[in-house]
């Protein structure tokens, strides 16, 4: 664990105020904020190392040939003081008063130029509100944290200090905040401050049988360890940051050792970060005239991934080939998604994954066909929809319409720092791909292709361009590839894609067929029949992928693969929703299903494809393990109350809904 200078002094400094201590005292009461809730008793609580307040020890007036001043301190009930001496020692005559030297712990002076270092420490509620000092001196400097030098000192002082109750905020004070649980169901508690915002304490609690316990630790501690957690019990903690002039948000952590799920026999995927410090993000809301909440901030914490088989055999291992010390260099994690993220339940945010080095994650687990294509990738993501299905149905579809490419997937169970978090889809992310010509995997294009996105969440971008049917609404095209971090607003490839696109809408206009010579047909007929098969509601936050293979004018732009499935299912007899003509919802759509050319191709594919689905979608939902993930959805919804109910269900649902919604669409396109 690394810490701040801050954090690391005050540690130093803690331990002085504790031998002047005359002894610790039991721990005060919890901060107003803290409000534990009822939960199962745990056995046993960490010990308690918080400094209280005291009455000095009277000490003896030094010898006037003593080549020092002091300074008698007068101090709050609630706050203890300490010399400051840097890491230095106090002579053993001087324990108890101030004195004044050069340099901290250095040798006494008496000829006007020395220094009394104060550090003052309050109690766990309180914080220094006042400093008074009488005498001969030149001015006080303020250290920070509390530690105060008095300069030029040229008698004797008298301080008087004073306190304050601290300012209660709901502000988030952990720099870096995790938690974990070790295999004999130890919990991990880690937690780091900056130096904008040190800490001086952290307050742990919990209720039990026994009522409310409430322990401050040291900040500078930077872990907490609590051993004994039972096994599939729910806990709920709370922990609070205290700084110097205030406390902070409280974080509540629902903990539960559950072992049970490595048990069932189903692909498992384990992360462990370093520290146990968990992967972070800050939450934002649109701006009032675009739509949606998504994040932003999030950042990578290194981690390590082992991936199990079926059969509990380890089939990738990221800290193969590492040292001891570089084991968590194999890999990283961060929180990914919008509203996926902003609105995850209980904390089960979906994530993306960065693997130092390029490997195919769901080769041992899906098996793949034996050629060259470019499956191995270090971008990876971990998808908090496992316990629905809508994603079986989806790609599925995708796959027996043909689309150019469907990203692979595996469902998994996730454990992230030693707790299950449920059902995950392990997957392939939408991006460049690998490998070369036919051989290419993923998004087909060439170095100098693209890969963009009418986005409904482009706000939250820092990188995006309109184009004359995009302009002023809520949907705007951000860069998948290349990366916005390389372009900017006057790069040639920023420049030719924003030209080619309004070329394109300039000749869609038209009440012709001159705007196919900037598409591709057959990719957008694919897209919106794999839409309209499955019903997708959502009309912008679909996430709409387009790619150009590269800069020439030989190549057009094609759809990029179907994606987001959640919103399947819609009224059996109706279509998807990004047809409806929104003003706010500016992709070409619900325009282009009225060009003769388009539709005669979309109603030729719809012939060719729709009697296929059923035995497309029953063939996805039967390469699942109906036993091993039903049993998986029972100690999830022990965790979260999720529904439980069986693969065959769920699979029946579906095809009896897309039975009556392809009776409906054979009346109109048959």
């Amino acid at each position: 664990m690394l810490f701040s200078k801050s954090t690391l002094l005050r540690s130093v400094l803690l331990a002085f105020a504790l031998i002047l201590c005359l002894g610790l005292l039991g721990c005060a009461d919890a901060p107003a904020e803290t409000t534990p809730q009822a939960t199962t008793p745990a056995p046993t609580t960490p010990t308690a190392t918080t400094p209280q307040a005291t009455t000095p020890a009277e000490t003896t007036a030094p010898d006037a040939s003593h080549n020092y001043y002091t300074a008698t301190v007068n101090p709050s009930d609630t706050i203890l003081i300490s010399p400051y001496t840097a890491g230095g020692s106090t002579p053993s005559e001087l324990s108890g008063i101030y004195y004044s030297a050069s340099t901290p712990g250095g040798t006494p002076t008496k000829d006007g130029t020395g220094s009394i270092w104060l550090v003052l420490t309050p109690t766990e509620k309180n914080k220094v509100s006042k400093l008074e000092i009488e005498g001969t001196y030149t001015s006080v400097e303020d250290l920070g944290n509390d530690i105060y030098c008095i300069h030029g000192v040229a008698s004797d002082l008298t301080v008087t200090v004073k306190s304050k109750r601290l300012f209660s905020s709901t502000k988030d004070m952990f720099a870096a905040f995790g938690y974990g649980i070790k295999d004999d169901g130890t919990l991990v508690i880690s937690w780091e401050d900056s130096e904008e915002v040190p800490l001086r304490y952290v307050a742990f609690s919990y209720k039990d049988a026994d009522g409310t316990h409430m322990e401050y630790l040291d900040a500078s501690l930077g872990r907490l360890e609590w051993p004994g957690l039972e096994s599939d019990v729910p806990y709920t903690f709370y922990v609070q940051p205290i700084g110097y002039s205030q406390s902070g948000k409280t974080e509540e952590l629902d903990v539960c050792y559950m072992n049970g799920p490595r048990s069932v026999s189903f692909p498992r995927v384990e992360i462990t970060t370093e520290d146990y410090i968990l992967p972070g993000c800050d939450f934002v809301q649109s701006p009032d005239e675009y739509w949606g909440a998504g994040i932003t901030n999030a950042l990578y914490e290194q981690c390590t991934v082992t991936i199990y088989d079926k059969d509990n055999q380890i089939v990738y291992d990221s800290t193969m080939g590492l040292e001891e010390s570089e084991e968590f260099l194999g890999a990283k994690i961060k929180i990914r998604g919008n509203t996926s993220a902003r609105y995850a339940d209980s904390g089960r945010y979906p994530y993306k994954l960065k693997l130092n080095k390029k490997c195919d994650l769901l080769e041992p687990l899906i098996g793949r066909p034996d050629d060259d294509k470019g499956y191995a990738d270090k971008d990876w993501l971990l998808l908090n929809y496992g316990s629905d299905v809508f994603r079986i149905c989806g790609d599925a579809i995708a796959d027996s319409v043909g689309t150019e490419w469907s990203p692979d997937y595996c469902y998994v169970a996730l454990y992230v720092n030693g707790e299950y978090r449920g059902l995950y889809v392990l997957s392939e992310s939408v991006k460049e791909g690998n490998g070369e010509g036919e051989d290419q995997w993923r998004v087909p294009v060439d170095t100098d292709g693209y890969v963009i996105e009418c986005d409904a969440y482009f706000w939250n971008e820092d990188l995006y361009f309109s184009t004359p049917l995009t302009q002023n609404t809520a949907m705007q095209y951000t860069f998948k590839y290349p990366d916005a971090d390389d372009i900017d607003e006057s790069s040639p490839e920023y420049l030719y894609i924003k030209d080619y696109m309004t070329r394109f809408e300039e000749a869609y206009k038209k009440n012709d067929d001159s705007y196919l010579d900037y598409i591709d047909l057959d990719s957008f007929v694919k897209w919106l029949l794999v839409s309209d098969y499955l019903c997708i509601t959502d009309g912008g936050g679909c996430n709409i992928f387009l790619y150009k293979e590269d800069s020439t004018e030989n190549t057009k732009v094609y759809m990029g693969p179907n994606w987001d499935f959640d919103s399947y299912m819609g009224d059996y007899n109706s279509l998807a929703g990004i047809r409806v003509s929104w003003s706010a919802a500016p992709f070409y759509f619900h325009s282009i299903v009225k060009r003769e050319s388009f539709m005669t191709r979309y109603k030729e594919l719809f012939l060719e494809t729709y009697e296929d689905l059923t035995a497309a979608v029953e063939a996805a939902f039967d390469a699942i393990d109906a036993d091993a993930y039903y049993a998986l959805l029972q100690y999830e919804s022990e965790l979260y109350g999720t529904k439980v109910e069986t693969l065959e269900a769920k699979k029946d649902r579906f095809l009896n809904w897309l039975d009556q919604h392809l009776a409906w669409m054979e009346t109109r396109f048959k």
